[in-house]
């Protein structure tokens, strides 16, 4: 059978229409509550059905007393075909004869639909035990607006450091770092949100740890970082449709502890240092050409810091650097100011850090999420009075906003990306883990 919506919103009208002349306004009262009802009404009138009257049911018949239903209707919703019942499956209970579901019965009957993004962050330490962890949780700032806890996730097969995270074709790739044996490794995993399960990816070419992973057009790079021996600055992309690793043009310069980010259809490789000095260099890596050009730098040299691109722009947030002093022993390390970069204007300006953290060095950030108009940036956040694990920044008004204070739960040293995940998946796993307090 088939029910296009504008019949659906014809009959509608209809009904509407002929009880609301007949009741006025004691429709009105009734027409939420019995809604269910409406819609077994609208099924009827559509398929032509005709069936006996029977006795109405002593749970509907308040609603039949006030003239909204006839009896018919509580005929078609017992002794209606197969094909009838898949269609009202959709609208309303199996059977309005049965006691509503209430309590944790009502919670665990409820399949929320669509998708929400989410900030994913996977392995690092633990922050009481310092030991590595393969722990992965996810935190839905538009889905879950109280913002209370994490949702956990399958873990990691193997417990990571100085890894890379990044989404890509609806699945999120965690890609080398170092073990609980401080080996440096080039294996990979793949998480699947659908079923929260991981499984293995072809190894790097190279081991890497503390280096840049990207994504662009739906291929992976992994840029830079360092081996057990030496710093890197190969360039290799993966491709998972097809499943392997393939090499690309090399960085002009080491840049320990950088940051990359895609933007425009090329990446960008950001700051970091080497030998003892740091950089304010920009370079970009165009993959058609296959070819790296200098940027305008950064108004601050800086390593240990994060970044993302949205559309035309270019957002580096944190990082650390020494303050200048004429005596070199009297040098102490500082947080460096966020900066902002859009490809018309071609140079960099610093945005307002006014409540995302204090100038000192105790803070830190681990990663930034774009979501919907927002970024959000995970990490040590010292604000002055309290520590936040991660802040909001609104990219409308260019400020910043509490999301959630730091707890000793939280993990440190993690890595973060942004993942799409069915709500359904988040409501199910909220709901295993005892997130939802409900009395019966």
């Amino acid at each position: 059978i088939r029910l296009s919506f504008h019949r659906i919103h014809f009959q509608v009208k209809l009904i509407r229409k002929k009880v609301f002349l007949q009741t006025k306004h004691r429709f009105w009262r009734h027409f939420t509550k019995h809604l269910d009802i409406i819609v077994f009404i609208i099924i009827n009138r559509l398929t032509n059905s005709c069936f006996p009257l029977e006795p109405a049911n002593e749970a509907l018949q308040p609603a039949q007393n006030q003239g909204l239903i006839c009896p018919l209707v509580l005929h078609l919703q017992s002794t209606a075909e197969p094909l009838m019942r898949e269609v009202i499956r959709e609208f309303c209970q199996k059977n309005l004869t049965e006691a509503p579901l209430q309590g944790e019965a009502m919670i665990a009957a409820f399949k929320p639909r669509g998708y929400s993004e989410c900030i994913v962050v996977a392995g690092g330490e633990d922050r009481r035990t310092k030991k590595l962890t393969a722990a992965m949780r996810c935190m839905c700032p538009l889905y879950d607006t109280n913002r209370q806890g994490w949702i956990e996730l399958q873990p990691m097969s193997v417990a990571r450091l100085g890894h890379g995270v990044v989404a890509a074709e609806g699945f999120l790739f965690v890609l080398g770092g170092t073990n609980e044996n401080n080996t440096v490794l080039d294996s990979g995993e793949k998480y699947d949100p659908d079923s929260n399960s991981w499984s293995p990816v072809p190894p790097m070419l190279q081991a890497r740890q503390n280096f840049g992973v990207v994504e662009l057009d739906g291929l992976i790079y992994a840029l830079g970082g360092e081996n057990e021996d030496t710093a890197l600055t190969t360039v290799e992309v993966f491709d998972p449709h097809f499943s392997c690793w393939k090499m690309q043009s090399s960085m002009t310069m080491i840049r320990k502890v950088g940051c990359y980010a895609s933007m425009n259809k090329k990446i960008y490789a950001i700051g970091g240092g080497s030998y003892g000095k740091l950089f304010d260099s920009v370079e970009c890596f165009d993959p058609k050409t296959q070819q790296w050009t200098g940027l305008c730098p950064l108004k601050e040299r800086r390593f240990g810091s994060v970044a993302c691109g949205i559309g035309q722009e270019l957002y580096v947030f944190g990082g650390v650097r020494s303050q200048e002093s004429e005596n070199p022993e009297q040098r102490q390390m500082m947080t460096c100011k966020s900066e902002f970069y859009h490809n018309d204007i071609r140079r960099w300006m610093f945005l307002d850090d006014q409540n995302l953290c204090s100038p000192a060095s105790s803070s830190f950030v681990y990663g930034a999420v774009p979501i919907g108009a927002s970024i959000y940036v995970v990490g040590d956040l010292d604000t002055g009075t309290t520590f936040d694990y991660i802040r909001e920044f609104r990219r409308s008004t260019g400020t910043w906003h509490h999301t959630k204070h730091m707890l000793t739960s939280d993990l440190c040293k993690t890595a973060c990306a942004a993942l799409r995940i069915a709500n359904c998946r988040l409501f199910r796993l909220q709901l295993s883990q005892g997130m939802f307090r409900i009395r019966v």
